[in-house]
This record gives C-alpha cells, sequence and structure tokens, in this order.
C-alpha cells in the first residue's frame, strides 16, 4: 500500500512539472479530420463529448470552475501518456488487451493485465508554433460506433484486428497551459 501511495504522489508531482496537450485527428478527406480525442466512460473517442468529473462539494466551486472537463487534455508523451488532470495521483492512458484505448479511472493505478502502457512518443515542431504530433507504436484507428461517441479509439497491438470501416489516423497536438478537468 505504501509503494501506491508513493507512485501516486510521484505522479502527481509529474503532472505538475509536465507540459499539458490536446489532441485533433489528421485524416484529411475522411469523417474523422480534425476531431478532438476525447476521454469518456474510461474510453477514447474522436468526436462526442469529454466526461470531466469535479466534486465541487469537496473542493469548491472555484476550483471545478477552473476544470470543467468538457474537453480532454494530456500530459507526457515520451514512453506513456497520462491524463492532463489534477486529481490526487492522476490517471494514466494504456491500450487494453482487446486494443482499446483506455484510461484508469481516478485514486486507481488498476490496469488490466495484458495491457500496453508504454510506446507513446510525442514530438513537437520545431518551427515555434504549438503543434506536434502524438504517436503509439503500432499506430492508431478510429472505428465507427454510434451518433453520441461516434468513433472508438483503438491501439493497433498484436492481438487486435481493425474490424472493417475503422480509420488509421495521425494524432496531431497542440500546446495547452493547465488540465482540462479535475478527472474523468
Amino acid at each position: 500500500m505504501k509503494s501506491v501511495a508513493a507512485f501516486s504522489t510521484l505522479l502527481a508531482c509529474a503532472a505538475a512539472q509536465t507540459a499539458y496537450f490536446g489532441v485533433i485527428s489528421s485524416r484529411s478527406a475522411s469523417p474523422i479530420h480534425l476531431l478532438p480525442l476525447q476521454a469518456n466512460g474510461g474510453k477514447f473517442f474522436l468526436g462526442g463529448t469529454a466526461s470531466g468529473y469535479c466534486p465541487s462539494a469537496a473542493i469548491g466551486n472555484e476550483t471545478c470552475d477552473h476544470y470543467p472537463g468538457n474537453s480532454t487534455t494530456f500530459a507526457g508523451g515520451n514512453g506513456s501518456l497520462g491524463l492532463g488532470v489534477v486529481v490526487p495521483g492522476g490517471q494514466q492512458v494504456y491500450v487494453a488487451p482487446n486494443g482499446a484505448l483506455s484510461y484508469t479511472q481516478a485514486h486507481s493505478a488498476y490496469i488490466p493485465e495484458g495491457s500496453e502502457r508504454t510506446g507513446w512518443n510525442k514530438t513537437d515542431r520545431n518551427d515555434g508554433s504549438n503543434l506536434g504530433s502524438l504517436s503509439f507504436d503500432g499506430g492508431l484507428v478510429a472505428c465507427p460506433r454510434n451518433e453520441t461517441q461516434p468513433w472508438q479509439v483503438y491501439g493497433q497491438i498484436a492481438n487486435f484486428t481493425a474490424p472493417e470501416g475503422c480509420l488509421g489516423f495521425g494524432a496531431v497536438t497542440f500546446n495547452v497551459s493547465d488540465a482540462a478537468a479535475w478527472q474523468y
């Protein structure tokens, strides 16, 4: 238990020193071009809505107003990836054994056995813009889902085969000044 608490503290400190960024998809002439990557219900989607949460009764309305959670931000990208949140312990991004791009619940470091936590690489452009790219070792694909969350995102890992209709895409990053949510 002490190691979990120490790890959570380390993640929180690392997030405080890490630049935050958002992600949009890049696939010209497709229905997913320039859609934001959104965290919702433990998974990620292109388009749709983010599911940020802030316990205003516990931490106050002023803090929650600053972190509305209506968009998704990230931190890291040098091997591993986390969500851009301020909840103690942070929230880690991983690719589940079925390929679904997923994230940990707040206050938990649980990741299913067989998941991929590493393989992320964020690269900034050297032209003075705030743009860059994010890649995952096997690549990312978006698969049609429903009208509310139209395109679910998957990491292409060994035991994942993209169904028909899925589209590979590039992940364009843009730097932001702060986390977008208390937690997702």
